[in-house]
This record gives structure tokens, C-alpha cells and sequence, in this order.
């Protein structure tokens, strides 16, 4: 019990000091001093978990990735191919339910900071013509951006989610696809059915089919080209991403004719650093937890509560998300404390679980009213809360009931 009540201690300082717009990555480091004065653990075998886990490949890996993500996505803005995709769309696609859904989930394929932002004006435009109100394209243009997050790898929080899972990303997207499926019935549901097929002042096309699927192909072959190289690759599935991703971005600037020396420019303004330093963090965060004792004590005062397992395992990562509007913390606080409840050290998680786990964190960021996409938004479209959550809440709740059913099913 009184590990429980130093962990929630520790829980409770991160939230204090995120709601103060403090990194989450320094917020995680000091919270592993915190461990080992709680957990007495030396400082200086903390200070040896934060060297061991900064160097690790696995580390290395995945910043490395996640900075090669944000050149491509910088990449697509300054070469316009997400404006030439939203164009072409609205021409084939007269349906604009189908439109003003596929605008926000076409960004949300890269993790563009404040790509809600970015999509936000073509939602407003196509539902303006479809007499949408704020607080529906508001849910519109948050929810389908995000829908990709479970499994989609160029998320770093997928990224992270696989390697606390012990997945590759590919058996990561094979578990978890039920989620994004949910996740798309759910929006469907409860928010593209109420809005007509067509608005009243739709423009017409003004130019052919063939053009517009050619300026289509033009605009996503990059996101294409990056997904689809590590199915064929198969070299090592450590590098495969990575390969594929320098491949596609050294393709791009070919053919798009962009100088070297962007590449440079983009790493100093561009490259949002913070959620490299969060990659680093977490890991830390993980190694420091567990060679404290923190996850064992953690884990043992859980069992002694007789609280249900399934309960404890989706909670924690839920409140996690929810209280920090992070996907990544609630997968780097919530994981390593809930999986020694589940499988024994060293041990696979069951497929359900996984989907249950992962369940947790993302429904806990999508129902956060500190979740920035979300409260960017909102603001964009001028609307209240109570507007949007009457739409988020049932989505929400159909996604919960999808993995409870796949881990009752198990």
C-alpha cells in the first residue's frame, strides 16, 4: 500500500507539472530522482539507468526515426502535397460525408504538430456547405486525425507502444487494428450520419477525373512509398523504417528539387525536439521503474488491493492520457507499472491484452480536454464543450466496448 501512495505522489507531481506547460521529457527525468529517493534507490545507480538507457540502440533508434518522421511531414508542407491531396479529393469524392472525414485522417497519416490546425480550414470549408455546427466539425476534425494512432508507425507514441509491448510495429498494427476500426464506426456513427450527403453549393469540378487521380497519386506516393518499403524490405525489421524512410526523403527532394541545404534549416526550425527528448525520457522513466523495485512493490500493493486485473490494467493507462493529454505518457507511466500484473518478466503479452492496454491510452488522450489537438479545435471553431463531447463520448464508449469484447473473447 505504501508503494501505491509513492507512485500516485509521483503520478500527481507529473500532471502538477505538465498543467504548468512543463516539458513531459524534464518532467519524466525528475520523476526518476523522485523514484530513487522514494524507492531508495542511490542516485547514482540512477544517474547509470540514464546513461545505459540514452545510449541504447533501442533508444537511438527511435529518435532516430521520429526525426526522419518530421523531416517527411515538413517535407509534404513546404512542397504543398497535402494541399494537392485535399484538392484533388474534394473533385473525385462527391460525398461530403466522406470528404470532411478523409480531409483531417489524410493529415493525420503524419504526426504533424498542430495537424489539427492544418486541416481544420478545409473541415470548416466542406462543412460550412454541409450546415455542419462548430461543435460537429470540431469532433469531425479531431476525431478522424487521430484515428491511425493505434496503429499506424509513423506515430512515436506507436513507435513506443511496440517496443514497451515487445512487438514490432507490424504485429503492434495486427492486434490493434480492431481499435482504428472502432475508432472510424464510431465517428461514422455518431457524427457523419448526421450531416447530408451533399450541401447545397458544392463546387462543380473543373477539372477530369483522370487529372485529379493524377494529382492525387502525386501528392500521397511519399506516405505511400514510406509505409510500404518495409513490407517489401524485410532486411531487419530494427532498420527497415528507417531505410525506408531516408529512401523516401532522399527521393522527394530529388524529384521535388529541393536544396541540400533545406535539410539544415528544417532541423533547426522545424523539428519539433521536445518529442525526441521524450522518447528518451520514457525509456529512462522505464529502466529507473523497474531496476528501483518501483514495478515490483507497484505491482505486488495492486494484487494485494484484489482489485480486478482488467480494471487496473486499462485505468492506469486511461488516467494517465486523460490527466496529461499525452498518448506517450500514458503508455511510458501506465505500461511498465500494469504489465508484471499480466505476464510474468520476459513473457509476450496476449494479442487481447495488447489491444486492452493500448485501449486504455488512447481513449484516456481522446476524451482529455488537455489533449492540444483538441483544444485547438475548439478554439479554431469557437465552440463550447458540452458540443463536442456529446459526440466524443459515444465514439469513445464504442471503442471501450470493441475491447472488452476482444478481451472477454480471449
Amino acid at each position: 500500500m505504501i508503494a501505491l501512495l509513492k507512485i500516485a505522489l509521483i503520478f500527481a507531481g507529473i500532471v502538477v507539472l505538465l498543467s504548468r506547460k512543463w516539458n513531459l521529457g524534464l518532467v519524466l527525468l525528475l520523476a526518476c530522482v523522485v523514484v530513487g529517493l522514494l524507492f531508495a534507490y542511490p542516485l547514482q545507480h540512477v544517474a547509470l539507468d540514464v546513461l545505459l538507457a540514452a545510449k541504447e540502440p533501442l533508444t537511438l533508434r527511435l529518435a532516430l526515426i521520429v526525426v526522419l518522421i518530421m523531416i517527411l511531414s515538413e517535407l509534404l508542407r513546404q512542397t504543398a502535397g497535402l494541399k494537392g491531396t485535399v484538392a484533388s479529393l474534394q473533385a473525385l469524392i462527391p460525398n461530403g460525408r466522406i470528404v470532411i472525414a478523409a480531409l483531417p485522417a489524410l493529415v493525420g497519416l503524419l504526426p504533424m504538430v498542430g495537424g489539427a490546425v492544418f486541416s481544420a480550414p478545409m473541415v470548416d470549408e466542406v462543412g460550412d456547405r454541409l450546415k455542419a455546427s462548430g461543435g460537429h466539425k470540431t469532433f469531425v476534425n479531431y476525431w478522424f486525425r487521430h484515428i491511425w494512432e493505434p496503429i499506424f508507425p509513423l506515430y512515436p507514441s506507436a513507435l513506443l507502444a511496440a517496443e514497451l509491448l515487445h512487438r514490432t510495429s507490424l504485429q503492434l498494427a495486427a492486434a490493434t487494428w480492431p481499435l482504428t476500426a472502432a475508432a472510424a464506426t464510431g465517428g461514422l456513427l455518431f457524427g457523419l450520419l448526421k450531416l447530408p450527403r451533399r450541401g447545397d453549393d458544392d463546387p462543380s469540378a473543373t477539372t477530369s477525373r483522370t487529372q485529379n487521380l493524377r494529382t492525387l497519386a502525386k501528392s500521397v506516393w511519399p506516405i505511400v512509398l514510406v509505409v510500404t518499403l518495409p513490407l517489401v524490405l524485410r532486411i531487419n525489421e530494427r532498420v527497415d523504417l528507417i531505410l525506408s524512410l531516408v529512401f523516401t526523403i532522399t527521393l522527394m527532394m530529388a524529384i521535388k528539387r529541393v536544396p541540400l541545404g533545406n535539410l539544415g534549416i528544417i532541423l533547426r526550425r522545424h523539428i519539433p525536439w521536445n518529442t525526441v527528448i521524450v522518447i528518451f525520457s520514457a525509456l529512462i522513466f522505464r529502466q529507473v521503474l523497474e531496476q528501483s523495485g518501483a514495478v515490483g512493490a507497484v505491482s505486488d500493493g495492486l494484487t494485494e488491493l484484489n482489485l480486478p486485473v482488467g480494471l487496473v490494467a486499462f485505468a492506469i493507462p486511461f488516467t494517465a492520457s486523460l490527466l496529461t493529454g499525452l498518448m506517450t505518457a500514458g503508455y511510458s507511466l501506465g505500461f511498465p507499472v500494469v504489465l508484471p500484473l499480466i505476464v510474468a518478466s520476459g513473457e509476450v503479452v496476449p494479442p487481447a491484452w495488447v489491444v486492452w492496454l493500448m485501449a486504455g491510452g488512447f481513449m484516456g488522450v481522446m476524451c482529455s480536454p488537455m489533449h492540444l489537438c483538441l483544444a485547438l479545435t475548439r478554439v479554431y471553431f469557437k465552440t463550447d464543450w458540452t458540443s463536442i463531447y456529446r459526440f466524443i463520448v459515444p465514439s469513445a464508449a464504442l471503442v471501450v466496448a470493441t475491447a472488452v469484447g476482444i478481451l472477454l473473447l480471449s
